[in-house]
Formats: structure tokens, sequence, C-alpha cells
């Protein structure tokens, strides 16, 4: 058994106090939903999933889809938002089974089910997550991940000795950065 490729990404686009307003997955305004360019981003990340690894491409086509799941402290839908069209394109169940503090225990059966895997996440809980896979020595893994930036993959390379991480820009969005 080796271990799995896994690929980190934050929800999408959230609303802000100033607007554009979020809204859920019936189209009805949510503070905890995803703004239209969210929504956006959700659908372009489904499309870019299910066509990753063909011809060269460095990025893999996961094989499970993982999603912050919801609980009373965290109301945010949006994890579950984003994945759920990606896991649906994929024909593949979105698992959101696990919520904020339970990286250690998601991390454990990502790595025991030896299947290339994308993991939509709370973003103020991403570099937690990151550092719960066994890392390669010198892995350095960010303290935050970029409050303005949802155009990122955290993608973790397994190796002889741990993973690696690298961090690449999803380039799927007009206005989206061009590097990391």
């Amino acid at each position: 058994m080796t271990d799995p490729v896994v690929v980190i990404v934050r929800h999408a686009e959230k609303p802000e106090p100033e607007g554009p307003h979020g809204v859920d997955h019936h189209g009805r305004p949510s503070a905890h939903g995803l703004t239209p360019r969210g929504w956006s981003r959700a659908g372009a990340l489904a499309v870019r999933m299910a066509y990753a690894g063909l011809q060269g491409d460095d990025l893999i086509k996961p094989e499970r889809v993982y999603a912050t799941a919801t609980d009373p402290h965290h109301s945010s839908d949006r994890p579950r938002l984003t994945a759920h069209g990606i896991a649906k394109r994929l024909d593949l169940d979105m698992l959101d089974h696990f919520g904020r503090g339970d990286e250690a225990t998601l991390v454990a059966e990502v790595v025991s089910a030896d299947q290339p895997t994308l993991v939509v996440w709370d973003h103020g809980h991403i570099p937690t997550l990151t550092r719960a896979f066994p890392l390669a020595p010198g892995t350095e893994v960010p303290d935050a991940w970029p409050e303005d930036r949802f155009d990122l993959y955290w993608v973790l390379t397994p190796g002889e000795s741990g993973y690696s991480l690298t961090i690449a820009p999803q380039e799927l969005l007009a206005g989206d950065a061009p590097s990391a």
C-alpha cells in the first residue's frame, strides 16, 4: 500500500459584510452560502477535477472527496456546497463526517484508504489539517491560508520520508492570481 496524493482546497468564495451576498443551493440568500463567484468556482473545480490527470496533467483525479462537516458551533456550509458538485461530477459520495478539530482522524482515514483524495476544508484549519499528515523532514507548512485567496491548491505528494507540500494556483476564473 502506498500513501495517496491529497489535494486540499479552501471552500469557494464567501459573502462579505458589504456584499456580494451569499446564496444557498436553492438560490436563497444565505450568510452561510457561496457568492455567485463562489458558485462559479465550485463548478469550475468540478470540471477541473473531472479532467485531472489526463494528458500529463500533474493534478490527480480524486477517488474520494471530503468536506468539513457543519456543527452547532460552525454553521457555514461553504465547504460542503463547494465539494458537493465535485463529488457529483465524479460520481462519488461526498464524505462529510469530520469537522473542525477532527483533522488527525480525517488524515488517518485518508492515508489508510490509499486513494487519491480531494479535501475541501475550512481555511482556518487547513494548516492544522496539513500538519496532521506525516510530512517529510523539512516540509514547511504556512501558518495560515491567505485570507484573500480562494484560488489555491495545497497538494500533498507522498515520498519515502513523508509527504511534501506544493502550493499552486488554480487559475480557474478570471481574476485568479497566476502564482501562489
